[in-house]
């Protein structure tokens, strides 16, 4: 058996595709740890911040070198800068036309992990030289014949290609599902402190103090825009287009046609989110009627099958028993 798999290249294959596919989830992990590491900016304020108010007092301050001390796993600090370098090196190769894009779709994603256009290039590039080294093994390796090996080494590319795009189409749509969902409770929110004195400003920050999702993230970026000298409605159009999402599209169209026509907005406000939660009533009852349709799917592959067999299978010997008579 031994000198059978040696003499066909099966097992030297095997092992091939083995330490490949070891090298991929190798590559994954080291990605998705980089995505996931925290920001050195980020660590340094925490230091001075939290640890500033520690300092002993005036009369008992001296100085002393204090010992390097090192923060973070040995991974950290060791191979996540050699991920973030190779990211660096294929993102400079990003065309200056696809950054615009990736930076939009990113950014209506919520740049998630903290990735960028030049991030997101660089992975894609990975991904794609990844395929192109499958390909390659499945053609020159592997004992399929020359068509089948193309058709699957070319397939294999394509994946690798659409892979980084459907995820982040996935994400772009998430994000909009939870924006969808959460409006209609902050325009609540805002209706009720509108009804309490408090302005439109002092709403958002009262949702963004109580809430912490997608939505108040994007309003918190408002009031920062406000707090620099931009006007409500430049601010809530800059929303607008970060979005594109058309039910606060319509929110925001009805709130810049409040301010300048001086109508009261705490009526509009709560107009909108009524209109807004039978909005999402028909989205939902739509995303259930649908759900039979997707049901047929997995029903006819995997519960058919086991039905025809459970009632087949007894009448199997009688009826082999008839015919071989």
């Amino acid at each position: 058996m031994f000198a059978f798999l040696t003499n066909n290249l099966v097992l030297p294959t095997v092992l091939i595709g083995l330490f490949s596919l070891i090298g991929l989830v190798m590559l994954v992990v080291g990605i998705y740890r980089i995505i996931f590491s925290t920001d050195v900016v980020k660590q340094r304020m925490r230091l001075f911040v939290e640890e500033g108010k520690k300092t002993l007092p005036t009369s008992k301050v001296g100085y002393h070198m204090a010992p390097r001390e090192l923060r973070g796993s040995f991974f950290n600090r060791t191979l996540t800068p050699l991920f973030q370098r190779i990211l660096g090196f294929f993102g400079k190769y990003t065309p200056t036309k696809s950054i615009a894009k990736f930076d939009h779709d990113l950014r209506l994603a919520g740049n998630p992990h903290g990735l960028h256009a030049r991030e997101y290039y660089g992975i894609r590039m990975i991904l794609l030289l990844v395929g192109f080294g499958l390909a390659f093994l499945i053609y020159s390796r592997f004992g399929l014949p020359k068509s089948s090996s193309l058709v699957v080494g070319l397939l294999v590319i394509y994946l690798t290609f659409v892979l980084p795009g459907v995820w982040l189409n996935r994400s772009i749509n998430a994000r909009k599902a939870e924006l969808s969902y959460n409006l209609p409770n902050a325009l609540d929110m805002l209706s009720v402190c509108a009804v309490a004195g408090l302005s439109f400003e002092q709403g958002l920050k009262k949702i963004c103090e109580f809430w912490s999702n997608p939505l108040t993230d994007e309003f918190k970026q408002v009031l920062q825009e406000i707090d620099m000298g931009i006007s409500r409605a430049e601010a809530l159009r800059n929303l607008r287009n970060r979005i594109n999402l058309d039910s606060l599209s319509s929110f925001i169209a009805i709130m810049i046609q409040a301010e300048t026509t001086g109508m009261n907005y705490a009526e509009v406000l709560e107009n909108e989110a009524k209109q807004m939660r039978i909005f999402r009533q028909y989205r939902a009852k739509e995303q259930a009627n649908a759900l039979p349709a997707k049901l047929m799917v997995p029903v006819s592959i995997f519960i058919f099958p086991a039905i025809i067999a459970i009632i087949v299978g007894p009448l199997l010997p009688t009826l082999m028993g008839g015919m071989f008579r």
